[in-house]
């Protein structure tokens, strides 16, 4: 026995229908249009996968400074400090019975920080010998020569004259130094100073080593190895 016949407008009706979505494709073809929903989502997906995270959030340049950066600055300030004497306000005068003058520190320093420049005239060390010999002959006078060699060359700084810088005055300590003498150059010209050794509290007396080893020297004045 055969089934139920379909009614034909039924039948004609779902003709139509497939005839239209016929049409439709045919017509999508033919106009280029765009392709359907779910496919256009996914081409859009693939545009982003190729982004970077950078386009969308500003790259934060690190404000971190390089070596040579740090040394520049540091330099900078050293010059500064030297050629303003800003570091003297810093320093207090003393005196004491048994060593006369001395400077104790206004300030704490930290280790390896610049003190006070060693200040008075830069002479080669032919004319520092000739002035040593002038000034022994007036035993009122104080040695305040300090003898270095820098660059293979001799020199000396005399301070001998009074003067308002007060790194001439620091006294010597063989045993217990909390400065140390440096040579630098700055602005085309050396200049000797006096940096800090270790941590100085505020108050502590200022001391470094003369470097004076002659033995006739220390026979005359054994507190240069004894202080």
């Amino acid at each position: 026995m055969l089934g139920p016949e379909i009614p034909r407008r039924k039948t004609r009706r779902l003709a139509a229908i497939n005839a239209q979505r016929k049409n439709m494709i045919l017509s999508a073809m033919n106009n280029n249009s765009p392709p359907p929903l779910h496919r256009r989502k996914r081409v859009l997906e693939d545009s982003n996968q190729n982004q970077k995270i950078t386009n969308f959030f500003p790259t934060r340049k690190s404000s971190r400074k390089t070596g040579k950066q740090l040394e520049e600055e540091e330099n900078r300030h050293l010059r500064d400090a030297i050629y303003s004497c800003c570091n003297e306000k810093l320093l207090d005068v003393y005196s004491c019975p048994i060593k006369g003058r001395g400077i104790r520190a206004g300030t704490s320093f930290k280790k390896n920080e610049f003190v006070v420049e060693y200040r008075g005239d830069m002479i080669d060390y032919q004319e520092a010998k000739e002035r040593e010999k002038e000034y022994a002959l007036n035993p009122m006078l104080g040695s305040y020569m300090y003898f270095f060699e820098y660059k293979n060359k001799k020199w000396c700084i005399d301070a001998t004259g009074e003067s308002k810088y007060k790194g001439r005055l620091i006294n010597h300590s063989y045993l217990k130094p909390n400065l140390r003498t440096k040579v630098v150059e700055v602005g085309g010209r050396h200049h000797l100073i006096l940096v800090a050794k270790r941590d100085i509290m505020e108050g502590e007396e200022l001391l470094y080593d003369y470097g004076d080893r002659d033995p006739q020297n220390i026979a005359h004045s054994p507190w240069l190895v004894e202080s």
